[in-house]
C-alpha cells in the first residue's frame, strides 16, 4: 500500500476565459466527475490518499466585474457584507467608493477601485483564502463520499 497515489486534480479558483468558474453549477458537476475518477484510481492503486494541487491565485476582481445577477458576483457581495457588518459606508471608505446601497454595489463593476489600496489588498487576500477553503472542503467531502477515510494533501501550484 502506498501513501499517496500519484494523481493530480489541478483546481483553479477562478479561470477567466478558460471554462466555467468555481461557483457555477456546471463546475461542480465537472469537479465531481474528476474527483470520482481520481478516487477510483487511488483505490485501484491501494493508496491511502491523494495529493491535490490548488491552481493559480486570482482575486476578487474577477468576481467583482461579473454581471450583478451572477452567482459569483452575489457570493462576492455577500462576503463584503459579512466582512463589513452590512455597513455600506465602511465599504465605501475601504474601497474609495460612493455607493448608497448594496444594490448599487452589486451593479458596480469595481473597475474604478484602486486594487492597491491597503484594505482592498487585504480583502482580496482574505476572500481568496475563504474561497479556497470552501473549494478544498467540497473536494475533500467528495473524496470521503467515494472512499471513507481517504486522505487528501494539498499543495500550491508553482507558477
Amino acid at each position: 500500500m502506498t501513501d499517496f497515489a500519484e494523481i493530480w486534480i489541478v483546481l483553479t479558483l477562478l479561470n477567466p476565459g478558460e471554462g466555467p468558474r468555481v461557483l457555477e453549477p456546471e463546475t461542480e458537476t465537472s469537479l465531481r466527475s474528476r474527483v470520482g475518477h481520481a478516487c477510483e484510481k487511488v483505490k485501484a492503486e491501494g493508496a491511502v490518499g491523494a495529493e491535490l494541487e490548488m491552481g493559480q491565485e486570482t482575486g476578487a476582481l474577477q468576481l467583482a466585474t461579473l454581471a450583478s445577477a451572477s452567482e459569483g458576483k452575489q457570493f462576492y457581495i455577500g462576503w463584503l457584507k459579512d466582512r463589513y457588518g452590512y455597513n455600506i459606508a465602511k465599504i465605501n471608505e475601504a474601497y474609495g467608493l460612493d455607493m448608497t446601497s448594496f444594490s448599487d454595489l452589486s451593479e458596480s463593476d469595481f473597475r474604478q477601485v484602486d486594487r492597491k489600496r491597503k484594505a482592498v489588498v487585504e480583502d482580496d487576500r482574505l476572500f481568496l483564502a475563504d474561497l479556497e477553503s470552501m473549494l478544498k472542503q467540497k473536494v475533500d467531502e467528495m473524496f470521503q463520499a467515494c472512499a471513507a477515510g481517504l486522505k487528501t494533501a494539498w499543495k500550491r501550484k508553482r507558477t
